[in-house]
């Protein structure tokens, strides 16, 4: 812990950015069949839950500065962009009108958790992976809770 102190970190919000991408052009032109509108919860407490960890994973990424060794595990880097690659191929598929509920709940809702956990640990933020790891766990929750549901 003695290792970690707030400042900015460009890498960090470079991670977010990547991210967020397919998210602004889904703000910009939404998909005809936008079944994502859909996915929360019914319980508050797990809709804050995710909001709460998936912020805190965020500004964990860009605020918290590694003052320690600097060299990183490369895979980590190779294992984070492989997720966000899924991630971005999960979009491709979703814009085409797949919205089958494994391609929501493994490309859309597990790929980022997956992303920003590899990112943490190649970035040396190990602080990070806890409200990471939360902030996964209720979002995959979430949407299966929402698209595996039996008639």
């Amino acid at each position: 812990m003695n290792n970690i102190e707030f400042g900015f970190s460009l890498t960090g919000l470079v991670v977010y950015a990547l991210q967020l991408l397919p998210n602004l052009v889904w703000i910009i032109k939404p998909p005809v069949n936008n079944v994502l509108t859909k996915n929360s919860s019914p319980h508050r407490l797990l809709n804050t839950c995710e909001q709460v960890f998936g912020i805190l994973t965020v500004v964990g990424l860009i605020l918290l500065i590694y003052k320690g060794n600097t060299t990183s595990n490369n895979s980590y880097l190779g294992l984070a962009i492989l997720f966000l690659v899924g991630y971005y191929i999960a979009w491709i598929f979703y814009y085409r009108g797949v919205v089958s509920p494994w391609l929501l709940i493994t490309g859309i809702a597990a790929m980022p958790p997956l992303y920003f956990f590899f990112a943490a640990l190649w970035m040396n933020k190990f602080i990070v992976l806890v409200p990471c790891l939360i902030f996964g766990i209720v979002h995959i929750f979430i949407t299966c809770a929402t698209y595996l549901k039996t008639s």
